[in-house]
């Protein structure tokens, strides 16, 4: 998903390459996003499984301006949100939008202050 991602013109203009998995390595220096898999289930039907598997991926995109990650997060769920294709040997079904939060700078944690746009998407896919 992160190819997916940093191949499309918005989201590379405002983050680079910047889009990691779990954590932003120390030194990374905003704006940047960070992606994690909150929880995922596979989903059944009456003849068992149906090879469906929807993930919800917090993105939390951060930046030295409310702004900046506002722009970063809204530019990703674009790029997610009812894509359908295939990305690094997995079909992605469709993606949805269920939620987006704010934080305010001091709650990131960092030595610097960045602000941060938490948003979760779920994400339907199933292997090739």
């Amino acid at each position: 998903m992160t190819t997916l991602l940093t191949g499309d013109a918005r989201v590379k203009l405002l983050a680079g390459t910047k889009v990691h998995w779990v954590r932003a390595p120390q030194e990374t220096v905003p704006p940047y996003a960070v992606l994690q898999v909150i929880s995922s289930r596979d989903d059944y039907h009456s003849q068992g499984p149906s090879g469906l598997t929807d993930a919800r991926v917090q993105i939390d995109a951060y930046a030295g301006t409310y702004l900046a990650a506002k722009r970063l997060s809204d530019a990703i769920l674009a790029v997610l949100s009812g894509y359908r294709g295939i990305v690094s040997g997995v079909r992605l079904q469709g993606g949805f939008v269920d939620n987006r939060r704010d934080f305010p700078a001091s709650s990131s944690g960092d030595v610097m202050p960045l602000f941060r746009r938490s948003a979760d998407i779920i994400i339907w896919h199933s292997s090739l």
